[in-house]
């Protein structure tokens, strides 16, 4: 996703002499073709993320469209106060993009496990949360982003994830990506714990069980619409590398409420019942209640009762 995030990003600049990328001290072996082919469009701001929130906030104040680049928790918990005050409050057009989400940097332990930044930044006013599922879709949110002008949050993986799109999908802001429908139920997954997604859905179809599966790259501004067509296929089950409180499936269960929808919705998330887990992606995962098993246990408690 990282790279899909930088080759598009750059492309898109090239022809835009308002994008900007400013990173805080990160990004070494990935951002220098940007900074090579566009030093003017490109800063380092150190590491200073309340600064470099602060810094953005101001350029795009003058008309620029500002991504900000740092790891997990740094440019958004950090900086809080910042995007809340600077970015939000006064409508800047500033998209702050982390890197890592969830479990990527798991081998860095609990400082870097991205677990609440959704919950954290969507809960601020105004601010688009998107969360791609594979390097495909953040071409595709990339390329949204940079044509759109409220603030924004873009939630990537750290890098290699697998392809879950077969192309680049044509994606609505607020709509749901469906990746394949099916007959008894759905599953709707954020960002690149939908992998596990996928090899849970081919383990129910070898048992007759015909599972729908859909990305949300668009968290906090869901339309209605579009969760209310999922719920008409039956039972939705929600899964997403963040805390249960706050992230997807909190958003979906809001909207669901508000609306007045009918259907049986059952949310999966990391459990974080232990903060001092080191290990890498996919073994904390599997701990914390994220694996493909877990995953096929989910959809199945639904379907029975």
């Amino acid at each position: 996703m990282r790279d899909a995030f930088v080759q598009t990003l750059l492309e898109e600049a090239k022809t835009d002499p308002n994008v900007i990328l400013i990173t805080g001290d990160l990004g070494f072996g990935v951002l220098e073709e940007f900074e090579t082919a566009l030093p003017n469009q490109y800063m380092n701001a150190g590491v200073a993320e309340q600064s470099m929130l602060g810094l953005a906030a101001g350029m795009a104040s003058t008309g620029k469209r500002v991504f900000t680049y740092s790891i997990g928790n740094f440019p958004t918990i950090r900086a809080l106060e910042q995007i809340r005050n600077d970015v939000c409050y006064m409508n800047n057009p500033v998209v702050i993009v982390s890197v890592g989400s969830g479990y990527s940097y798991g081998s860095q332990g609990y400082t870097h496990h991205a677990l609440e930044d959704i919950a954290v930044m969507r809960a601020l006013p105004g601010l688009n949360v998107v969360t791609p599922a594979d390097p495909y879709e953040t071409v595709a949110v990339t390329q949204y982003l940079v044509k759109d002008r409220k603030p924004a949050y873009l939630r990537l993986g750290r890098s290699d994830e697998k392809q879950i799109n077969s192309e680049i999908p044509r994606i609505r802001e607020g709509f749901l990506n469906p990746i394949v429908l099916g007959k008894q139920g759905s599953i709707i997954f954020s960002g690149s714990i939908g992998v596990n997604v996928m090899v849970a859905r081919d383990i129910l179809l070898g048992e007759n069980i015909e599972i729908g599966v859909y990305s949300a790259p668009f968290i906090s501004m869901l339309k209605p619409e579009s969760l209310a067509e999922v719920l008409r296929r039956g039972p939705v089950l929600t899964v997403e590398e963040h805390s249960m409180r706050g992230g997807l499936g909190s958003s979906i269960l809001e909207l669901a409420s508000t609306h007045n929808m009918v259907g049986r919705i059952k949310v999966l998330g990391a459990s974080q019942r232990d903060l001092a887990q080191i290990g890498e992606q996919d073994y904390l995962r599997q701990e914390n209640g994220l694996g493909v098993q877990s995953i096929v246990k989910g959809i199945m408690e639904l379907l029975v009762n």
